[in-house]
């Protein structure tokens, strides 16, 4: 595929892609191989991310984890919680003889954050779900407050992780109050990265849960601006939650203009949407390559 033609798929759309003669994955495949992807520096941390990361919680299948990787994506977001343990497991085989080329995000649950002992047995056992010897990012899953992202228990774990290299970087994600916790984070310079619940709405409804979230966004961009200037990563997770969205010149909303819109942002490293089928990946990824 020439550059040409490549411009031109994108441009028009993922609904015209087999119209256009440009096969889905296919494309999106042949692109990553052609350069096209203009990677971020997520925060201090100093590491290279592509601008679209991959949410794998919602799939244990190992298809799809393949197909994400296939596309260029470099940047998988899961946890120890999501499929209790399998989704790391899933990931870990799907990757395995190819450690070196992802960036591995993971996850520590909020119910163990005062437990020095079970927080180093869930880094642990992330380790081994994921068959590496180190993963990139570990986050305080789930902070909620100020006090969590202070919680010297939790602080003082990560940090000896990261003294025995057994992580490369550390941060916290948070689902409401997300002011007053950026704000903590930010005055307290601990952490590398922060996982943010970011859209074009200003709000979330889980896809799963029916949960619902909601924020003022010029207040977060305030606060994640704030970050970045500080050398903090930050990615944007429930992306997609807010609906399609409609850029100048798409015919109608669209997944790919909601994520582009959120990358207009230059101090969001990455966007880690959800993909649990092969046409959402398509949708998804395709928001990198314009």
């Amino acid at each position: 595929m020439n550059r040409k033609k490549f411009l031109y798929c994108a441009s028009a759309g993922l609904g015209s892609i087999g119209i256009a003669g440009c096969s889905s994955l296919s494309f999106l495949k042949k692109a990553s191989q052609d350069g096209t992807v203009n990677y971020r520096t997520l925060g201090k941390t100093g590491i290279k991310v592509t601008p679209v990361g991959f949410g794998a919680s919602r799939t244990n299948e190992p298809s799809i984890i393949k197909g994400v990787v296939d596309t260029g994506v470099n940047f998988f977001d899961t946890g120890r919680m999501y499929a209790e343990g399998k989704n790391e497991e899933v990931i870990g085989r799907v990757i395995s003889g190819i450690r070196d080329k992802i960036v591995i995000q993971s996850k520590i649950h909020q119910r163990i954050q005062h437990d020095k002992a079970a927080m180093e047995k869930s880094i642990d056992d992330s380790l081994t779900a994921l068959r590496t010897d180190y993963i990139d990012v570990m986050l305080l899953r789930w902070t909620a407050d100020k006090d969590a992202v202070n919680n010297p228990v939790a602080m003082e774990v990560l940090d000896r992780a990261r003294k025995n290299g057994k992580i490369r970087s550390y941060g916290f994600s948070c689902h409401s109050n997300q002011v007053e916790v950026m704000q903590a984070a930010i005055e307290n310079s601990f952490y590398d990265v922060a996982l943010v619940t970011y859209n074009h709405a200003g709000k979330y409804v889980h896809s799963n849960s029916g949960r619902t979230g909601e924020w003022d966004t010029v207040d977060l961009e305030r606060e994640i601006k704030k970050a970045a200037s500080i050398g903090m990563g930050v990615v944007a997770m429930k992306t997609c939650s807010g609906g399609p969205f409609r850029s100048e010149g798409d015919a109608e909303p669209t997944y790919t203009s909601a994520l582009r819109w959120i990358l207009k942002n230059k101090n969001i490293s990455t966007v880690v949407p959800a993909m649990g089928s092969f046409r959402e990946i398509e949708e998804d990824v395709l928001a990198m390559y314009v």
